[in-house]
């Protein structure tokens, strides 16, 4: 991995006098150094940050991913209409074994850089260095973030999966599906650190970036995007 030089402005500082000083750069010598930086800002927050060793995340194919830097855009993506809930490390296993598959259109590594739990913890997934694979046609300066549940309506996608959940849900063994509110705040204060780091612009979900295919459509489900409405609200972020 290249060493690159990038400026991280500070705000400005208050003296003993009471004078406002000017806002102070720092220069980071390398994007590992960015990459921790942005762990550590997090768990100062005091959100709960888990590293790739810490879920025991699959090795990638470094060798064939590629290098993105300079992200602009954030996609959050919802895990599918087959998960729930659950326990973030196995689902994040689960993930990344069928993304790295043994297809011809397998991924180099799990496609997202940063999952969140529905208890406000947060993932790392793929390593910010590397260009992510989770947006068809749009990765390039775009960090993926999967929350790790279902945030489709009953009904969500007028398929067989479709017609089974809301039939499930017509008879009482299903009901809408809502964002916790612990991970919603920590969505929110995640999204304002990567801003710090990131000239960030536009905030989507993954089916409004365009030209997305198969449950692209429909990711990430109603209940997520409306999620994706209310920060975009909050911070003025543009639609992609």
């Amino acid at each position: 991995m290249a060493d690159y030089t990038i400026e991280h402005w500070t705000a400005g500082r208050t003296t003993l006098d009471g004078d406002t000083g000017n806002a102070i750069s720092i220069s980071v010598n390398n994007r590992a150094a960015t990459r921790q930086a942005i762990i550590n800002r997090i768990r100062q927050t005091g959100i709960n940050f888990v590293e790739r060793s810490d879920w025991a995340a699959h090795k990638n194919r470094s060798s064939r991913m590629r290098d993105d830097w300079n992200y602009t855009k954030i996609a959050i993506h919802h895990a599918g209409r087959s998960f729930t809930c659950g326990p973030a490390a196995l689902q994040l296993l689960d993930i990344q074994d069928l993304q790295m598959g043994r297809s011809t259109a397998a991924s180099d590594d799990i496609g997202y850089h940063y999952a969140l739990d529905c208890f406000g913890n947060i993932f790392e997934g793929r390593d910010i260095r590397f260009k992510g694979e989770n947006v068809h046609n749009y990765n390039s300066e775009v960090i993926g973030i999967v929350l790790l549940e279902n945030l489709t309506e009953p009904g969500e996608g007028h398929d067989g999966v479709a017609r089974i959940t809301k039939l499930l849900n017509s008879i009482g063994f299903k009901q809408k599906p809502h964002v916790p509110e612990k991970q919603k705040l920590a969505l929110t204060a995640f999204i304002s650190t990567l801003r710090e780091f990131f000239d960030i612009h536009t905030l989507g979900g993954h089916r409004e970036f365009p030209g997305q295919l198969g449950e692209g459509k429909i990711c990430p489900g109603n209940v997520g995007l409306a999620i994706v409405n209310e920060i975009r609200e909050s911070t003025g972020l543009s639609v992609p």
